[in-house]
C-alpha cells in the first residue's frame, strides 16, 4: 500500500516593525527604516527559499489618548517603493505589498503592481486590506472626506474594488492576491478572489474547518483553494528547557507595564494611568462601545466583546493573573517553543493535517541584525534544514514567479488527512 503523498510546506516572512511583541528593547538592535535592514530580510528569506516576503503598510500614525503610540511604531516607508528596490537586490523571493481599497483607486493600484511586476519578474503579490473603523477613521483625515466605509460594506466594497483592477491587467500580469480576515464576509472575498490567506493562529481543529470551509467555498467559484497561511512567530533553543526560558524572558520584554496599561485602556476605555497592571482585571466592566471596536480591529479572533471579557476574567481568577500575566497568556505571539527539530516537527504536523499550507513566519526582532536570536536568519539557519530533511521543503525554487512558488510541488488531496487532535 502507498503511503500518501507529503504535502509541501509554504513559507511567508513577515517584516517585524510596527507591533509591542517585536523586541525593541532587545540589543543589538537594527533600523526598522533603514534600507539595509529590508534588503537583508529580503535577502534572508531568498536564501531560506521563502514564498515571500510582505510588507505591512499604515496611513496613519496610531494614536492614544492624544498621543503617539511609541511602542507600535508607524513610520513605514512606503511598501510599493521599497518592493521595487528590493526587486534589483533579489531574484526569485516574492515581493507582497499591502494596499487598502478604502482610500486607494484601482487605476492607481493596478498600474503600482503591474510596474513591480515588470520590475521583478512576476514576482508581485498584493495584500488586500479594508481599513477597519478602528483604525480607518484615524487614516481617513489624511484623505480627501467620504472615503471612509461602514463596517458592514468593507468587504463588499474592496470586492467591487478588486474587479476594477482585472479590467487593467491580461491574465498572465494579474499579481498574487493575498487577504486576511476570518469573518464570513472575509472568507466570501477570500474564496471569490485570494490565492494566499494570512490568517490568525487557531487550534488545530479549528484551523481545519477553516481551510476546509475556503476550500469549498472556492470551489463553488470554480477556483483553486487558496494557500492558508497563519501568522506566527517562535522561539529556538538547544533544549527545551532552554526555549521555554527564552520564551519566558521575551515575554517579560514584549509585555511592559505601559504596553499592558496601554492595551488595557483600548479595551476598558478611560484614563487608567493610575491602575495598576500587576494585579487583577478591573472590578467593573468596560465601555461596550471601546471594547467592541477593539474586538472588530483584530484580523481574526472573538468579535463578541462580552463573551472576551468573560474568557479573560475566568483566566484570570482560575490561574490567579495579573493583568500583565494576562495579555501576556493571551496576546502571546510565541506559537512555537522548542529546539529547531521540535519547531519543524511541529510545523509540519499542522501541514500534514491539514491544519494549513505553512505559515507567515513573523520574527521577534528588528532585522538587520544577521544571527540575532529570535531573527529570520536564526529559523533560515537551523528550521529550515530541519524541514528539507523532512521531504516537507525544497532544496532550490521551482520556478520565477511567485505564483509558481505558490502552486509549485503541492500534493494537496481532496479531503484532509485523520490526524490525532492532541495538538491545539
Amino acid at each position: 500500500m502507498t503511503s500518501p503523498a507529503l504535502h509541501r510546506v509554504h513559507l511567508g516572512a513577515f517584516y517585524p516593525n510596527d507591533h509591542y511583541y517585536t523586541l525593541w528593547s532587545k540589543a543589538p538592535l537594527g533600523s526598522q527604516v533603514e534600507f539595509v535592514a529590508f534588503r537583508h530580510f529580503a535577502q534572508s528569506a531568498e536564501r531560506g527559499l521563502f514564498d515571500f516576503v510582505f510588507l505591512a503598510e499604515a496611513n496613519w500614525l496610531q494614536e492614544h489618548r492624544g498621543r503617539v503610540v511609541e511602542h507600535a511604531i508607524m513610520d513605514k516607508p512606503d511598501s510599493l517603493t521599497v518592493l521595487a528596490a528590493l526587486a534589483a537586490e533579489t531574484t526569485r523571493v516574492g515581493l507582497v505589498a499591502t494596499i487598502g481599497t478604502t482610500f486607494s483607486d484601482p487605476y492607481t493600484v493596478a498600474r503600482q503592481l503591474e510596474t513591480l511586476q515588470a520590475l521583478s519578474g512576476h514576482r508581485a503579490g498584493w495584500n488586500v486590506v479594508t481599513s477597519h473603523t478602528t483604525f480607518g477613521v484615524g487614516a481617513s483625515t489624511n484623505f480627501r472626506p467620504g472615503r471612509m466605509v461602514a463596517h458592514a460594506d468593507r468587504y463588499r466594497a474592496a470586492a467591487a474594488f478588486l474587479e476594477g483592477t482585472w479590467g487593467f491587467w491580461g491574465d498572465h500580469e494579474k499579481p498574487v492576491i493575498v487577504q486576511a480576515g476570518g469573518s464570513d464576509e472575509g472568507r466570501a472575498l477570500a474564496a471569490a478572489h485570494a490565492d494566499v490567506i494570512f490568517t490568525g493562529r487557531r487550534s488545530l481543529p479549528e484551523s481545519r474547518e477553516f481551510l476546509t470551509d475556503l476550500a469549498a467555498r472556492a470551489a463553488t467559484h470554480g477556483r483553486p483553494a487558496p494557500k492558508v497561511l497563519p501568522s506566527t512567530a517562535f522561539v529556538l533553543g538547544d533544549s527545551q528547557a532552554d526555549a521555554d526560558e527564552r520564551a519566558r524572558e521575551w515575554a517579560q520584554l514584549e509585555m511592559t507595564p505601559a504596553v499592558a496599561r496601554f492595551i488595557l485602556e483600548e479595551v476598558w476605555g478611560g484614563d487608567l494611568t493610575d491602575f495598576d497592571v500587576d494585579g487583577p482585571l478591573p472590578g467593573f466592566d468596560p465601555d461596550w462601545k471601546v471594547a467592541d471596536a477593539y474586538t472588530r480591529g483584530g484580523v481574526d479572533g472573538e468579535r463578541d466583546a462580552r463573551t472576551l471579557i468573560a474568557r479573560w476574567r475566568d483566566l484570570s481568577e482560575r490561574e490567579h493573573l495579573s493583568v500583565r500575566q494576562l495579555f501576556g497568556t493571551v496576546l502571546a505571539r510565541r506559537d512555537f517553543v522548542g529546539t529547531p527539530l521540535a519547531v519543524a516537527e511541529q510545523i509540519n504536523h499542522w501541514v500534514q493535517s491539514r491544519a494549513s499550507d505553512g505559515f507567515v513566519v513573523n520574527p521577534s526582532v528588528v532585522p538587520g541584525v544577521p544571527g540575532q536570536p529570535g531573527g529570520l536568519d536564526e529559523f533560515v539557519d537551523r528550521v529550515v534544514p530541519e524541514l528539507q530533511n523532512m521531504g516537507v521543503y525544497p532544496a532550490e525554487y521551482a520556478g520565477e514567479s511567485l505564483r509558481e512558488h505558490i502552486t509549485g510541488g503541492d500534493a494537496r488531496h481532496d479531503e484532509p488527512e485523520q490526524h490525532d487532535d492532541g495538538d491545539t
